[in-house]
């Protein structure tokens, strides 16, 4: 009995101890090395050079983003992670989270009365839609024409 309830928590306990191990993600990985660490991304883009791939991560909603791997090429170039069991080893772009406590005591306090602010100069030179429209001939409605 003994040893099947301790092969039954054995069971059980080794996907979550993977779940919970930390997976780290270098500068120069490659997308299928990437995979091989982290599982299949939840969506991968790709624009010019450049694939995002995007994976699920556990503060979704409170973080605002998912977890992502820049990579140019076929090389990583930049991740954010938000997830506890991710790890970027290189230098990511993405500024480090901070608390609301600490963001609070880092904002200004609010302005006792609103701020008037006044428009600058218009920052176009030309219109979008001409002054002078050019004028155009209706199309010819007899055949042949």
């Amino acid at each position: 009995m003994r040893h099947s309830l301790a092969f039954a928590l054995v069971l059980f306990a080794a996907p979550l101890a993977a779940q919970s191990a930390v997976h780290t993600v270098a500068p120069g990985m490659t997308k299928t090395q990437v995979v091989n660490t982290l599982g299949q991304p939840a969506t991968a883009r790709t624009v010019s050079d450049y694939t995002y791939l995007f994976y699920i991560n556990s503060c979704g909603k409170r973080c605002g983003m998912n977890d992502l791997v820049v990579l140019h090429g076929d090389s990583v170039v930049d991740a954010i992670f938000r997830s506890p069991n991710r790890r970027y080893s290189g230098t990511s772009s993405s500024p480090a989270p901070i608390s609301p406590e600490a963001a609070r005591k880092q904002s200004p306090s609010a302005p006792s009365k609103p701020v008037q602010m006044k428009p600058g100069p218009a920052n176009d030179t030309r219109p979008s839609i001409p002054l002078n429209s050019p004028a155009v001939k209706p199309a010819s409605t007899k055949p042949g024409s």
